[in-house]
């Protein structure tokens, strides 16, 4: 595959020349998508739709609940209604690989012409004809901001909402260390044209939580471990927990942070057992040890303070390998550190 690297803004002519030549596209994210995820989704969505293009949206699983509030969010569809269906070009967004679309959609959503990923991730792979990978960028919804500015097409308010959307989901509501200057900035700028309540949209995101969520915490949280040394905390969900709470397994999201927070921890990790019994995690680090790498030795990847995979594994397995392997790169970064002083 002949694969051409966009690296910086003065290149997104390359992909508008694309846009503009060709006419049938399909978006699609990864697996269990983020809020990040399906604004970047629906932002390139507006704006293709806008330009007079037939786009359609495929994912492997559902929109959660709480983004449900942002527009056009029914045009999403699954997986199973691809069909016969093929685009001339099918753009990836914020997926680290193409099987983090899910393997029966990356088998079966096959473009005529052209693959174009877009991405932020560091560990992302070059898997397109065109890549757009930006690991600079706070979140691929900022990506899509600058690719339709560099149109100079406005942006209507129902994408200036998807956009900010993603842009505080993928920067921790603006606390993360890839919140910049210019983070602050285009967020100001899509609020003034979504003329939206910043507030409002984190309530529809973070404080719209099912009772089932709740109590699927309680029975999480009650699994806490940590090691000896007090840096790595890990819990775990199992379908049982699913059941008695009436939760489903995306309602384990968020818990992986409140386990990060405790003091003198530096890797914390959240597993959930899925219904095939592989087991999803998610990662978290206080910065000295890049999780990115971690989740990418399990065919995973995210950035390096939030990542995330998936292992063909019961949990209880998966815990003690992803302990483990968390220690080994905590000794690593210790050893790095310690020679360091020694200089």
């Amino acid at each position: 595959m002949n694969t051409s690297q966009i690296t910086d803004m003065q290149n997104y002519g390359a992909l508008l020349t694309l846009f503009d030549r060709y006419h049938n596209f399909a978006l699609s994210t990864h697996i269990n998508p983020d809020g990040d995820a399906i604004g970047s989704e629906l932002g390139l969505y507006l704006f293709l739709t806008k330009l007079g293009k037939s786009v359609k949206i495929f994912n492997t699983d559902v929109v959660p609940d709480s983004y449900k509030f942002l527009p056009y969010w029914d045009s999403i569809q699954s997986v199973h209604s691809v069909g016969t269906y093929r685009p001339e070009v099918l753009i990836v967004l914020d997926a680290s690989t193409l099987a983090r679309i899910g393997k029966t959609l990356a088998n079966t959503l096959l473009p005529t012409h052209k693959l174009v990923n877009i991405d932020h991730h560091a560990t992302a792979e070059a898997f397109g004809d065109v890549n757009l990978i930006m690991p600079s960028a706070s979140s691929t919804s900022e990506i899509i901001y600058k690719l339709i500015k560099c149109h100079q097409t406005p942006i209507c308010k129902a994408c200036a909402l998807c956009l900010y959307t993603g842009l505080m989901f993928d920067t921790g509501c603006f606390r993360y260390s890839n919140t910049t200057v210019e983070t602050h900035r285009i967020a100001a700028e899509l609020i003034e044209i979504g003329e939206f309540a910043p507030d409002e949209v984190y309530r529809n995101v973070y404080e719209q939580l099912p009772v089932a969520k709740i109590r699927l915490s309680g029975e999480v949280l009650r699994t806490l471990q940590v090691t000896d040394d007090g840096k790595i905390a890990s819990v775990y969900a199992t379908q049982k927990m699913f059941r008695k709470a009436g939760a489903t397994a995306d309602a384990v999201e968020g818990i992986v942070n409140q386990i990060q927070a405790i003091a003198g921890v530096e890797v914390a990790l959240c597993v959930s057992e899925m219904t095939d019994r592989s087991t999803k995690v998610s990662l978290r680090s206080q910065g000295r040890v890049d999780v990115s790498q971690l989740a990418a030795e399990f065919e995973g990847g995210g950035h390096a303070r939030a990542a995330g995979c998936r292992i063909a594994m019961p949990y209880p397995s998966a815990i003690t390998t992803l302990v483990r392997t968390a220690q080994r790169y905590i000794d690593q970064s210790s050893s790095e550190h310690g020679d360091c002083q020694k200089d």
